[in-house]
């Protein structure tokens, strides 16, 4: 990996976003002794601040859950030709190998990291206030947890202590001078934990001055809901619970999506099946959909959104989120009626026949598409949701299952339409609370956190939380990139810690790293 490619790339996008008080410093191409270049915490503070560099986080682990949908009827449903979904294909069948970058994850994150070193290493010495300073430094150290966070649940193995030797992550805690191998995995934990700590240490509050939710930058409120997810993730399940009502001590807006939501009035209209029963369609998107995520009157709108903690996007270059039959139907559990519809979740998210957008063939190929932000980006970072869910699991698995039901009753009370009746849950045992908690998780939090939730279920030792994943396509050659249709659909299987829980660092990342970077053993 060329850290100082990466930089200079990210500088350029830097640069052009014309930052007060950062244009002079940006200008410059970093090297060696680029640390010389900063002068004031207010220059590190716009650097920081230009969310542009930090907001966007590729989905390629959801390709490979049992959320994501591809099926070979998707092969021949493209008008012209097939869904391009080769790129997704090593992903989504669990291949050894990875050919194309454009959704590499190690890329995107540790260009991240490559400022957060920045703050972490020359805050202290810039010209500032000793406050601004400490502070700079503790969201550096935020930005490098969070970011090498992305990357040990994408390509690394879950760390359960017992495997400690097992390859993590590279440890690029210096600008340049860091070497690009792999460190284990008891180290790659060990370096995160810490970071986490010293980010802890932030003293800026979610809301400033004049009652504005700072979302796009690190906060204690967004510490404090970033460890509760790191937590529930390492199985510290009482960790977890503490950081997220600390979260939401300062924070607990969760937005009534019947109030929040509505359809948005642009929308799409097609003619299909055209040569056997002619019908006009009319494709519905969500309100959200008009706030895509560029440029600062967007991002403004983001950013006021209702419930989150840190705006952060799951980001899918192929426009179009594929939800499975599985995830689909995963909403008609208790729902009032039985009626997906009236959980509004999937009512303005789902929205029914995307796929005409592209697919076009006679007869129709009909299928959903996940939408908030354009095609392009679903909400991805914590949230008071997130938060309420966490306590949730933790007063199930801890027995006090009516505890736990009024949490997510509270929850569902602003995702359910409040014209359907009552959608409260009550549980028959700790079993069917855990059951009902982590099925809501998985309604809330579709995509996003699937992959995170299967890695950390299938690792502990509650064998009613293990999933197997199956994917149905036809068989495909990660080599080449072709696939082989004419062997017929083959069922792919992801067992429950199966090595492929660790994504295959992209070849071009491997070569670039000119031997440092060992690739996954599979």
């Amino acid at each position: 990996m060329k850290l100082k490619n990466i930089a200079i790339y990210a500088l350029m996008i830097a640069a052009a976003t014309n930052l007060v008080a950062c244009d002079e410093w940006l200008s410059a191409e970093p090297s060696k002794s680029t640390k010389k270049t900063l002068q004031t915490t207010e220059q590190l503070d716009a650097l920081l601040g230009n969310y542009s560099l930090f907001y966007k986080e590729q989905c390629t682990p959801a390709y490979g859950t049992d959320d994501w949908g591809i099926t070979p009827e998707f092969y021949t449903a493209k008008s012209g030709g097939v869904y391009n979904a080769t790129s997704q294909l090593p992903y989504l069948l669990w291949a050894d190998e990875v050919d194309d970058a454009r959704y590499s994850v190690w890329q995107n994150e540790y260009t991240k990291i490559y400022y957060a070193n920045m703050a972490i290493e020359q805050a202290m010495g810039l010209t500032g206030s000793d406050e601004d300073k400490a502070n700079l430094k503790a969201e550096g150290h935020f930005l490098r947890a969070y970011s090498m966070f992305q990357l040990a649940v994408a390509h690394t193995l879950y760390y359960t202590g017992d495997n400690g030797d097992e390859l993590g992550l590279s440890l690029q805690t210096l600008t340049f001078e860091d070497s690009a191998a792999r460190a284990n995995l008891a180290d790659t934990w060990a370096a995160i934990d810490a970071d986490l700590q010293e980010a802890l240490k932030i003293t800026v509050s979610f809301k400033d001055a004049n009652g504005t939710s700072r979302t796009w930058r690190a906060t204690t409120a967004s510490v404090n809901a970033f460890a509760a997810r790191y937590y529930l993730y390492r199985g510290d399940l009482a960790s977890a619970k503490s950081y997220a009502e600390a979260a939401l001590r300062e924070y607990n807006t969760l937005g009534d999506y019947n109030v929040t939501l509505s359809y948005s009035s642009t929308t799409l209209v097609k003619d299909i099946n055209t040569s056997t029963n002619l019908e006009k369609v009319t494709v519905y998107y969500p309100s959200t959909y008009n706030t895509r995520l560029t440029g600062a009157a967007n991002f403004g709108a983001w950013f006021k959104t209702e419930g989150i903690y840190l705006s952060r996007d799951c980001y899918h270059a192929s426009w179009w989120f594929v939800p499975s039959q599985d995830l689909v139907d995963t909403y008609a559990i208790d729902v009032p009626g039985a009626d997906k519809q009236n959980d509004l979740r999937f009512r303005y998210f789902f929205v029914e026949d995307f796929s005409l957008r592209t697919c076009s063939l006679d007869p129709a190929f009909r299928w959903y598409g996940v939408m908030m932000h354009e095609m392009e980006s679903i909400d991805a970072g914590p949230s008071v949701a997130e938060m309420m869910l966490i306590q949730a699991e933790y007063e199930a698995r801890l027995g006090d299952k009516d505890k736990a039901m009024n949490i997510l009753n509270t929850l569902r009370k602003a995702r359910m339409d409040a014209a359907a009746g009552s959608a409260n849950l009550t549980a028959s045992s700790k079993d069917d609370a855990i059951k009902k908690v982590l099925q809501e998780r998985r309604r809330e939090m579709f995509l996003t956190m699937r992959w995170y939730d299967l890695k950390r279920l299938n690792a502990n030792d509650y064998a009613a939380d293990d999933v197997t994943v199956t994917h149905t396509y036809y068989n495909y050659n990660a080599a080449s990139g072709s696939v082989l249709a004419d062997q017929g659909v083959k069922t792919f299987t992801l067992e429950p810690n199966s090595r492929h829980y660790a994504i295959p660092i992209p070849k071009t990342e491997i070569a670039n790293g000119k031997g440092a970077i060992e690739q996954n053993v599979y």
